[in-house]
């Protein structure tokens, strides 16, 4: 399989912030996600994400700036990114839990914001430098479900004799895919392993690898896959078997794979966070535990796995004074060597708002956050978000944090202060080590 086809594809727009060039930002985003691929309700949705945004830039800046868009081709979403300076762009209204009242101006001159956050499927913000501002809106193609594929006509695989691995082709995925959701339950592998369609082009676009185990007929007996999180970890899948009677050695042959192919690359680490029971356990070393809360009143937890690939030469990581006694007992425990810099308030002037991202799996009953922007009212923040959730009925909620962000940790008093606990360090997770912290059973 051709892993790099139309790779990062991406077309490029510089303009004036005027509203003379609305509708050149408009038509080029447009056509830009027409063009690579998405359907014209898609486009739509991220075409209007720009036009709103734009609106929002000509109140927030002068003429003479710049804004730079770059629209490209993930193979299975569109991205557009926006690069201006503004000098109050007031990015609020990202919040999950923003409201907009008709009795307020501000809050009436944010609505474009908000309906710019609700059009895309992702949002990321950067700010690069006091007044300069890169924004990353990510817009998903839509693919056909396994719900809609009777599953119950997969046939069985049993009386294997002799099997062998190979990359997996387009067609290999798509029945792995539906042997996968039929074999395991939705909490063994991530939201988007749903789709079969999906997968291909995820794999397709080389953002994921996959291999797949066949037997003596060529029948899919099972398969692993695994991409990159961050620059230097990769986080495997699986390994999921189709036989029936588990074979662990087909198990062991398919992370045997994976670990070749990324021996001789930049990878420190290896971890799988959807470990299965076959998952060959002599491999790995526990990372920590995580606790998954079902619709009812049952739990149950998962444990996530780490392999060392090479030496791991150290980096520096920051820490607020109340998380630094968690990371010193984990990174003596996993033998990780990391210098500690304190984040202290020294009477610095902060952002008014904070904002955070929400990623939700309805199938499994969970969500997890992602600060894009620290502030002043995070303890709030926070609190306005699981109030949300509670009545959504969400008891399982995480906190991702990116400890190679200083001002990302800045959210650990407000994350205490809501009974949220560090369970989980992910090394090289991010642009540092990421720490998921979990919400207490008791909220």
């Amino acid at each position: 399989m051709n892993n790099n086809i139309n790779k990062d594809k991406g077309v490029l727009l510089s303009i004036r912030v005027d509203p003379t060039f609305l509708p050149v930002a408009t038509s080029f985003v447009e056509n830009s996600a027409l063009a690579f691929g998405l359907n014209k309700k898609e486009a739509l949705a991220l075409t209007l994400a720009t036009e709103e945004i734009f609106l929002y830039l000509i109140k927030a800046s002068s003429t003479d700036h710049i804004i730079t868009i770059r629209c490209s081709s993930g193979i299975y979403y569109v991205k557009a990114d926006f690069l201006f300076s503004a000098n109050n762009f007031n990015m609020r209204a990202f919040n999950l839990t923003t409201t907009i009242s008709p009795h307020e101006e501000a809050s009436l001159e944010e609505m474009g914001l908000l309906i710019a956050s609700r059009s895309v499927d992702r949002l990321q913000v950067k700010q690069e430098g006091a007044q300069s501002i890169h924004l990353i809106l990510t817009k998903e193609k839509s693919y056909p479900s396994v719900d809609e594929f009777d599953l119950t006509t997969l046939p069985s695989v049993e009386n294997v004799v002799e099997f062998s691995i190979k990359s997996a082709t387009g067609e290999d995925l798509k029945l792995f895919v539906m042997l996968l959701n039929s074999h395991y339950k939705s909490f063994s592998f991530p939201k988007d392993f749903r789709f079969p369609g999906k997968v291909v082009d995820m794999v397709r676009s080389g953002e994921y690898e996959a291999v797949v185990a066949i037997d003596q007929k060529e029948r899919i007996i099972g398969g692993t896959l695994w991409h990159w999180l961050g620059s230097k970890t990769v986080e495997c899948f699986g390994p999921y078997i189709f036989t029936q009677g588990s074979d662990l050695s087909i198990a062991e042959r398919l992370i045997e794979e994976c670990i070749k192919a990324i021996a001789k690359s930049d990878a420190v680490g290896l971890i799988n966070r959807y470990p299965t029971l076959e998952l060959p356990k002599d491999y790995f070393e526990p990372l920590g535990s995580l606790t998954f809360f079902t619709k009812g009143s049952s739990s149950f937890s998962i444990t996530a796995y780490f392999r060392q690939m090479q030496e791991d030469l150290g980096s520096t990581v920051w820490s607020h004074p109340a998380l630094e006694e968690f990371l010193k007992e984990e990174y003596k425990r996993l033998v990780l060597p990391r210098m500690i810099r304190l984040v202290r308030d020294q009477g610095e002037t902060k952002e008014q708002f904070s904002v955070l991202s929400a990623e939700f799996d309805r199938i499994n009953n969970f969500v997890t956050l992602r600060p894009l922007c620290s502030g002043l009212d995070s303890d709030k923040n926070i609190g306005a978000h699981l109030d949300l959730f509670k009545k959504e009925s969400l008891s399982t909620i995480f906190f991702e944090m990116d400890l190679g962000k200083s001002w990302q940790v800045e959210f650990v008093p407000a994350l205490f202060n809501h009974n949220f606990k560090p369970r989980i360090i992910l090394p090289y997770g991010g642009i540092g080590d990421i720490v998921l912290f979990q919400l207490g059973e008791k909220h």
